[in-house]
């Protein structure tokens, strides 16, 4: 068992909570508090998790710190390096909160919280969950991620191979895929199909190579009030509406008036900044100072540049050229560009005089609310002229692009100066129409799994034209598939079978032999010696020119013979009855009977199994051998027989 992402929303908004049993929940209305869906998971039996992008990493700390879970976690490079940021900030913002509402909680910080404490309701009205781990913790998990590569392939668990291919949707953004057995299925995440900002394009063949496709991610269209959003290209939606902030921004600025910026201090903040900057420069307008008011600001702005592998390939080109990628390394050196971890330490700095562009991360509200008063103080504090001309302190401009609709009218609603805000939501994620584009290129796929608000979107049609189960699933319940494993395993022949074909210069030929099950892979080979390899040779040829159809049907039996490979064992004590019984205690059918091929009068006693997907006998006299009805059936005997001597 394994999980895909760990992440959770740290926010709830509005006064009215979602209905528990409504078509559209997600796990947002399902559990308030994500200690009820971590204690409905057996973390012992979680083998490994794996990470898609830095936003899906809010519990992985709690998960590490405070569970059963001891499996290897994935991620890549950049995912771990913002995933830290993110989670510190996170922290850093609940612990500002905390201590300013000491009253209502009774106590001041949130280092000493070692498990999953309740809703806490802020002063704005909105419920915020409290962190259920420290800065050690955060540390700690982050040790034990181990970074991977685009397309690189590891191993987490034998017979398991898992892969990442970019999502498009940030630096380091990725889609993983987990194989096994042939059988390949695909996790889409938080993804985007834009390349004009400058992450990674997103990689089409996780689509292209899956059995099974899960969408894990997509834009619920019951929570946008977007009509564009599914009628326009996203590469021009989303350059349309950056452009409409650069303009309001820009407005603003020749008016020499203060701008605020409601962003998270990486993904689309980072092209706005540099959409802004460009403009600014290029119409020769005074360049603001740009704050950045974050604990981790700094750190993420700075990987844009560190991380360019993991960038647009216009932005790697720019990587072999006396340029940065981004502007703000421009930026910094001209002194127009300010980190500040906190508003006490921005009352101690020093910034230049001029107009200020400042950079607020929308859960940092202390920060939001604070140049709000401060700047409707200054306007009702301006001179009849400046009033007049509608310059100077006298006017301001709030910019707000957060496509989650819910956050971002929370946020409007606690700004009383609304005839300043414009929100422009710039939408990354895939909606129902992006969904059914790019199911044209699931070529191979049998199983595609949406979310319920999704399912509820596509036509019915759409599985009948591309050859493949569409099914629904619900966030935080069980959905099952049948995944057909067995013809997905490659068939590997004998050396020396195609040898003899070749010597005798046939294309074709009839040929029996047995098939043996190794890691992986279908073996036939030969199960005639040297001794008797040509008569039995010649009764095969007799036997396929009288009975083709039988020779055949004898080639390709759908029993599975293994040769069980146990020398690691003490097999001396083992009996079918201790087998039968010792299988039985695991939670398999299994039952010692008579070997009905054996001829003398003394049978001997064999092991039969019975589960859903088939038989298998295990003969333990002559060497231990197991025949198999099907490939499904010999992996689930094989294990099983392993756990069995290995724990007696």
């Amino acid at each position: 068992m394994f999980i895909v992402d760990c992440g959770w929303p740290t926010e709830i908004y509005g006064d009215k909570q979602p209905v528990a049993n409504s078509k559209t929940q997600t796990a947002k209305s399902l559990f308030a508090n994500p200690r009820d869906a971590l204690s409905s998971i057996n973390w012992s039996r979680v083998d490994f998790i794996l990470v898609s992008n830095y936003e899906q990493m809010t519990l992985l700390p709690y998960i590490t710190e405070y569970t059963e879970f001891t499996g290897p976690i994935y991620a890549t490079e950049p995912t771990k390096a913002y995933g830290k940021c993110v989670l510190e900030e996170g922290l850093w913002v609940t612990d500002s909160g905390l201590q300013r509402s000491s009253s209502y909680t009774g106590s001041a910080s949130v280092a000493s919280t070692s498990t999953l404490a309740g809703d806490r309701p802020s002063e704005e009205g909105q419920t915020t969950h409290t962190m259920p781990y420290t800065q050690q913790d955060i540390i700690a998990a982050m040790e034990k991620i181990n970074d991977v590569r685009l397309n690189e392939i590891v191993a987490p668990v034998p017979f398991v191979q898992v892969y990442a291919r970019s999502s498009g949707y940030c630096i380091g953004g990725a889609n993983w895929t987990v194989a096994y057995k042939g059988h390949r299925t695909a996790f889409i995440s938080t993804s985007a199909f834009a390349t004009c900002l400058h992450p990674q394009e997103w990689d089409g063949s996780v689509l292209s190579e899956a059995q099974a496709i899960v969408f894990c991610d997509a834009v619920d269209p019951a929570e946008s009030e977007d009509s564009e959003i599914n009628t326009v290209p996203q590469n021009v939606q989303i350059s349309q509406r950056i452009n409409q902030l650069c303009s309001t921004a820009i407005s603003t600025l020749k008016q020499r008036s203060r701008v605020l910026l409601i962003g998270e201090p990486y993904g689309v903040t980072q092209d706005i900044l540099q959409v802004i900057a460009e403009n600014a420069m290029s119409m020769n307008l005074p360049l603001p100072q740009f704050i950045f008011i974050s604990p981790v600001a700094e750190h993420t702005v700075q990987y844009g540049n560190i991380m360019g592998e993991w960038l647009c390939a216009a932005k790697q080109a720019m990587l072999y050229l006396p340029e940065y990628p981004f502007v703000d390394k421009d930026l910094r050196q001209k002194g127009h560009l300010h980190f500040v971890r906190s508003l006490s330490e921005l009352a101690i700095r020093s910034i230049p005089q001029g107009i200020w562009f400042v950079i607020a991360s929308p859960r940092d509200t202390a920060t939001i609310n604070h140049f709000i008063r401060q700047w409707q103080q200054d306007a009702k504090q301006c001179g009849g002229a400046d009033m007049a001309a509608g310059t100077g302190a006298s006017k301001f401009s709030v910019l707000l692009y957060d496509d989650d609709v819910a956050r971002a009218q929370s946020i409007v609603n606690r700004i009383s100066v609304t005839n300043e805000v414009t929100y422009v939501p710039v939408s990354q994620r895939l909606t129902h129409h992006a969904i059914e584009q790019c199911l044209a290129g699931a070529t191979r796929a049998q199983h595609v799994l949406v979310p319920s608000h999704i399912y509820s979107r596509l036509p019915p049609s759409i599985s009948n034209n591309l050859d493949f189960k569409l099914l629904e699933y619900s966030y935080l319940q069980a959905t099952e598939i049948d995944l057909d494993t067995d013809r997905h395993l490659p068939l590997n022949i004998q050396k020396e079978m195609t040898q003899q074909l070749k010597r005798t210069g046939k294309q074709h030929a009839v040929v029996s032999g047995q098939l043996l099950l190794a890691a992986g892979e279908i073996r036939l080979e030969r199960i005639d010696d040297s001794s008797t390899a040509d008569s039995s040779s010649q009764d095969a040829e007799t036997k396929a020119k009288s009975k083709p159809d039988t020779q055949v049907a004898e080639a390709v039996r759908p029993s599975i013979r293994m040769a069980a490979n146990l020398d690691n064992y003490d097999l001396s004590a083992w009996t079918p009855e201790r087998l039968a019984s010792e299988l039985g205690d695991i939670g398999l059918n299994a039952a010692a009977v008579d070997d009905t091929t054996d001829a003398s009068s003394n049978k001997k006693k064999l092991v039969r199994i019975t589960i859903p997907s088939g038989t298998a006998t295990i003969r333990m006299h002559g060497g231990w051998t197991v025949d198999c009805t099907s490939v499904n059936t010999q992996w689930v005997v094989l294990d099983s027989l392993r756990q069995v001597l290995k724990a007696g």
